[in-house]
């Protein structure tokens, strides 16, 4: 999950970059696009941590084999 901020983060600075460069507009495009990088990195981070969990609650319910459930307490 890591790798997935860290690529939006580079991602949105090597934009920034690029546009600053292009247009001589240092740091302006830079800041912008680190911080929508960042916040894209974030959301990434969520929508996988929601998925992860959403499997595992999926995987709970399923039979592991082993011996049956017993009523007893």
């Amino acid at each position: 999950m890591s790798t997935e901020f860290i690529a939006g983060v580079i991602a949105g600075g090597a934009i920034g970059w690029f546009l600053d460069t292009w247009l001589g507009t240092m740091p302006l495009f830079l800041i912008i696009f680190m911080g929508l990088g960042t916040a894209a990195g974030v959301v990434n981070v969520i929508r996988s941590a929601n998925a992860i969990s959403t499997r595992a609650a999926a995987d709970k319910g399923k039979d592991q084999g082993g011996a049956p459930p017993t009523d007893k307490v």
